[in-house]
């Protein structure tokens, strides 16, 4: 998961191929394995907007922090058609429309 924004402590080692070695210090990684998170995580896709609600947070073996959803209800997909009533996913669009990072150029 990631909101774009570099975070201290997140950073994990580049080793696969589904995160872009641009994006290790932005990206966060969730384990969803428990009960219905595992059919939530295999309802997500690149580009979509979700709201994660109550992730636990924790340090990794590797000493990285990451975080662990159990509770599929605690997790929905959002829509633009959200943005009035999500204050988050009103200053993440805002970023993504604002942001001069050479990372994601416009």
């Amino acid at each position: 998961m990631t909101d774009y924004t570099s975070k201290s402590g997140t950073s994990m080692e580049h080793s696969s191929d589904w995160c872009p070695a641009t994006l290790v210090d932005r990206v966060l990684r969730i384990e969803m394995w428990r009960d219905k998170a595992v059919a939530v995580a295999q309802q997500m896709a690149p580009g979509e907007y979700w709201y994660l609600d109550n992730v636990r947070m924790k340090v990794s073996s590797s000493g990285h922090i990451e975080g662990s959803l159990s509770e599929a209800t605690k997790a929905r997909r959002l829509s633009i058609a959200d943005v009035d009533a999500n204050q988050h996913l009103r200053a993440l669009l805002q970023y993504a429309l604002h942001r001069s990072d050479p990372l994601f150029p416009s």
